[in-house]
């Protein structure tokens, strides 16, 4: 299986996928073949801008049928690794379905994307404390991530004690921990109180969070207490997988910056960036989408999502809930990375979440929509 797929084989699976059509069933692997055969003679005949970008709410409502359709018919549910969105709105959790070897090997690609950006080196363990169960898989999945970047993994988990944990820090000589940003602060936070000989025997030389973006305040107190510790990301999302990352030693850092800088591969992932009017009501009636030309390299606007990873279940033109512009690999950087990798690397720098859509609380997203809906049930 590839790990990379063709654009014009994810845009034929998306013409007859129920997320884009009026397809009743997602395609078992078989016809999944069948479909690709059949299209061959053909393939240029489709193009991107043919798909309108493909809102949340949309692709939500597809797959809330698809997960309990039990027809035999419908590959949604077969061979599937399942990963939930957050329900932070007051919903329930969606189940975001993906063929179980796609997602192997995406998550074997950006292993070596974390390898190759240098946020893993050889010899490098790793404790990661990141949640588990309850649907919820960031440990299984940072862990293979991290083991397939050439890391050493040991998995302490989201319910392990502090002073075990600090314990274990010691006995196998970590260096790299990982979590989600609350979880790191919460971390170094008990750290704190440690006199300071027992802090100075930790090794600690890296920090790797996800799930939620890190404030410039947690930066700074985690350096105030660690010292020159350095603090790299990965980000994803259920929809969309693991598919980018961030190494302050190659990107930079500025603490005056809302922005974060990630390296993404332009065979995983195909991203456009729609000017910010985009998500006004009177812009999406008023104009076909297909007609919306996307913004130059380094301005700000809507982000879209093409994933060349996932095939089965296409995800195309999605439209992430970020503000973000796209810029090309600096030359200081490129020159410091796998050459053979570089070429396909750019930059993407994610400004945070479009506040007309949705707004952070607690490292949770909460949609507007879904909270207008609640207060007027409650009302």
């Amino acid at each position: 299986m590839a790990k990379y797929y063709p654009l014009s084989q994810i845009l034929t699976v998306a013409k007859v996928h129920p997320f884009y059509s009026d397809t009743q069933w997602a395609p078992t692997r078989e016809r999944l073949s069948d479909i690709l055969a059949n299209s061959n003679d053909h393939p240029e005949d489709i193009h991107l801008h043919s798909f309108p970008p493909t809102e949340k709410a949309k692709l939500y409502k597809h797959i809330a049928r698809l997960t309990v359709d039990t027809s035999p018919q419908n590959g949604y549910r077969q061979s599937t690794y399942i990963s939930t969105t957050g329900g932070g709105s007051g919903g329930a959790p969606m189940v975001f379905a993906t063929d179980s070897l796609e997602n192997r090997q995406q998550r074997a690609a950006i292993g070596s994307l974390i390898r190759a950006c240098q946020i893993i080196e050889p010899g490098d363990w790793v404790l990661t404390m990141h949640v588990s169960g309850h649907f919820y898989r960031a440990l299984d999945l940072t862990t293979e991530l991290l083991e397939s970047a050439g890391a050493s993994v040991l998995c302490a988990g989201a319910e392990m004690e502090m002073e075990a944990l600090v314990d274990a820090l010691n006995q196998y000589r970590v260096n790299v921990v990982a979590g989600d940003a609350g979880q790191l602060v919460q971390l170094v936070r008990y750290l704190d109180t440690l006199p300071v000989n027992q802090r100075a025997s930790l090794q600690i030389r890296k920090m790797i969070y996800t799930s939620e973006p890190m404030t410039p305040a947690q930066r700074k107190f985690i350096t105030s207490v660690l010292g020159g510790v350095t603090i790299c990301s990965m980000i994803g999302s259920a929809e969309a997988g693991p598919w980018a990352v961030s190494n302050p030693l190659l990107t930079g850092y500025n603490p005056e910056s809302p922005s974060a800088d990630f390296i993404y591969d332009t065979r995983a992932m195909l991203l456009e960036v729609l000017p910010l009017s985009y998500q006004g009501s009177e812009v999406k009636s008023n104009c076909h989408d297909g007609c919306i030309a996307g913004v130059p390299d380094g301005e700000k606007g809507t982000l879209l999502q093409t994933s060349l990873q996932r095939l089965r279940n296409p995800l195309v033109r999605y439209v992430c809930g970020d503000v973000a512009s796209l810029h090309p690999l600096p030359a200081e950087v490129r020159a410091r990375l796998p050459a053979e990798e570089a070429e396909h690397y750019r930059i993407v720098r994610i400004y945070g979440r479009d506040k007309r859509i949705s707004f952070d609380w607690y490292g949770e997203y909460f949609e507007f929509e879904t909270v207008q809906a609640l207060m007027r049930q409650a009302s």
